[in-house]
């Protein structure tokens, strides 16, 4: 039990403090932010919740900024692993978040938002998240690594 709260520890602290100091105005994305990218995954994913017969989702400034920390990290670290987002729910800047869901996304630097939202409309369980009727916010996130990879996360929530 001990190991894996520092586990929990080890990923969400690290995290907190970029999110806080994303919060209080710090730069936190790195050179290749590719902040058009995101902005046509949010148009994709709000088309696909239309045609659904769901409402759009307000872009969210703090979901945002989570998106572009853990896009930073796992851009860093070159893993591709989820957030622990029960945990980060927990911690006191994001308690007023009562359900959130989490996209990530690898793949070659070249592709588009909307083909980027298209993978994951044909993974269930992506899309699940997509169009899932409670979120109401998303925040969006891609950075492209040194050699070109390209980094996506989606975080949805609603408060």
């Amino acid at each position: 039990m001990g190991s894996h709260r520092r586990i929990i520890r080890s990923r969400i602290v690290p995290l907190a403090v970029v999110a806080v100091l994303g919060l209080i105005g710090a730069a936190c994305a790195p050179p290749a932010s590719t902040g058009s990218v995101s902005g046509d995954v949010v148009a994709a994913v709000n088309q696909d919740r239309a045609a659904n017969g769901l409402g759009g989702l307000a872009v969210d400034g703090q979901l945002t900024a989570y998106a572009q920390s853990w896009a930073n990290h796992l851009a860093a670290t070159g893993g591709l692993e989820h957030t622990d987002l029960a945990a980060l729910m927990r911690l006191p800047y994001m308690a007023q978040w009562w359900t959130m869901g989490e996209n990530l996304l690898t793949g070659t630097g070249a592709m588009s938002g909307a083909a980027a939202e298209d993978l994951w409309m044909g993974s269930s369980g992506h899309r699940a998240s997509i169009l899932n009727p409670a979120f109401t916010h998303i925040g969006v996130a891609a950075v492209s690594d040194s050699s070109g990879r390209l980094w996506m996360v989606a975080e949805f929530g609603a408060r």
